[in-house]
């Protein structure tokens, strides 16, 4: 990379958003610049479960889920590489009448956005999966859910974007960007990255990336943890989610997945000692126990690893996507809810956008605009909010 060289738009961020974008740019023509810290999709994007469903996805956002999942589907034909992709049907499972209920909502409401989704009996929900035991009230099926590996994400994308010309920056975090001329002076600790136009794709610090420029944007982060099993005889033909508790699959492999929240923290910048070591523990001993009892086959397997990734929400709980308030030729990206499944689409619409193209859907809406944030309450009142999520 010459250190003259001037970047027609620099992607900060190596997620999946940050790398759709960034890939869809390089294809319509433009020089592009990926800057990441760390490694391609090693936080959020690659630690998450993989799974690809519309019951945790809010209803205004189930049809950019959907089409987001038809990417995964199609990933060999636009990134080079299957990345596991399995369609499965879809289960949510209400354990008691009042998650019923709330089930019911949502589930209407997402519907009518246009999901295949509906209320069936806990009977008929073990006729789809026969492994289900009977603690489970009600359910919801989705005949077009399924999963994808995340672990293989990273790799896919960056064999992509190296064959499309994308200049790749890793394991350099940006120190601060400076507004020059017509561009931007991007400081690493590795040199200085020029480029005409940027685009910040950086999760739970897009709160930093934020006050490169000066502006207080509140991003509130929250704690996801993941546990695998050992390998198991073919239990699970669906992917399930058990309503306000875990999301649950099983790999082709034989391995079962369970996936939970942990809890919110204020920094995402001091991850290591805000998370509750103690309720780590806590929390897998309870997803393990309530996994058992809604499919009892899975009490024979051994959990043989857990791991916690980091996930962004902004305070009202929809994406940040859009102009920089006040910072001409420089845009967001992130926050978005089901975000491993919508994050494919999402950040093709924003390089449609850059590119002078018709998006296949808004994306520059008022809902997801950047500007929306500022003076927006963060910190234990935004949490408040957030905790039915």
């Amino acid at each position: 990379m010459s250190e003259t060289e001037t970047f027609d738009v620099a992607v900060i961020g190596g997620g999946i958003m940050g790398c759709t974008t960034a890939l869809w740019l390089a294809r319509g023509g433009m020089r592009c610049v990926l800057v990441e810290r760390g490694g391609l999709c090693m936080e959020a994007s690659g630690r998450n479960a993989g799974t690809l469903t519309m019951m945790f996805t809010r209803a205004a956002l189930v049809p950019y889920a959907m089409r987001g999942r038809e990417l995964w589907q199609d990933a060999a034909d636009w990134l080079g590489r299957d990345v596991g992709f399995r369609s499965t049907p879809g289960l949510g499972l209400a354990l008691n009448e009042a998650d019923g209920e709330r089930m019911r909502v949502e589930t209407d409401e997402r519907r009518d956005a246009g999901a295949p989704i509906e209320i069936i009996g806990a009977n008929r929900a073990r006729e789809i999966e026969p492994a289900i035991s009977d603690r489970p009230v009600l359910a919801a099926h989705c005949p077009i859910d399924g999963y994808a590996y995340s672990y293989r994400i990273g790799a896919a994308y960056r064999r992509a974007l190296v064959a499309d010309g994308v200049a790749l920056f890793e394991g350099h975090a940006v120190e601060g960007i400076e507004p020059v001329g017509q561009g931007f002076n991007i400081a690493t600790g590795a040199g200085c990255v020029k480029a005409r136009r940027i685009v910040l794709a950086g999760g739970v610090w897009l709160d930093k990336m934020a006050a490169w420029f000066g502006l207080d944007m509140p991003i509130i982060c929250r704690v996801n943890q993941g546990t695998i099993t050992e390998r198991l005889p073919p239990i699970l033909r669906t992917v399930i989610e058990v309503f306000g508790h875990l999301s649950l699959k099983q790999a082709t492999n034989g391995t079962a997945l369970i996936g939970t929240v942990l809890h919110w923290i204020d920094d995402a910048s001091r991850a290591a000692e805000q998370i509750d070591q103690d309720r780590l523990v806590d929390n897998l001993t309870q997803a393990v126990n309530i996994a058992a009892s809604v499919i009892p086959a899975l009490a024979v397997g051994r959990a043989v690893r857990t791991w916690t990734g980091l996930e962004a929400y902004t305070p009202d709980n929809q994406p940040v996507i859009g102009p920089v308030p006040g910072v001409a030729d420089a845009y967001i990206i992130g926050a978005m809810r089901s975000g491993f499944t919508a994050g494919p689409f999402m950040g093709r619409l924003l390089a449609d956008t850059l590119l002078g193209r018709a998006p296949e859907m808004p994306i520059f809406e008022a809902a997801f605009d950047p500007a929306r944030l500022l003076g927006m309450e963060g910190g234990e009142e935004a949490l408040a909010k957030l905790a039915f999520a």
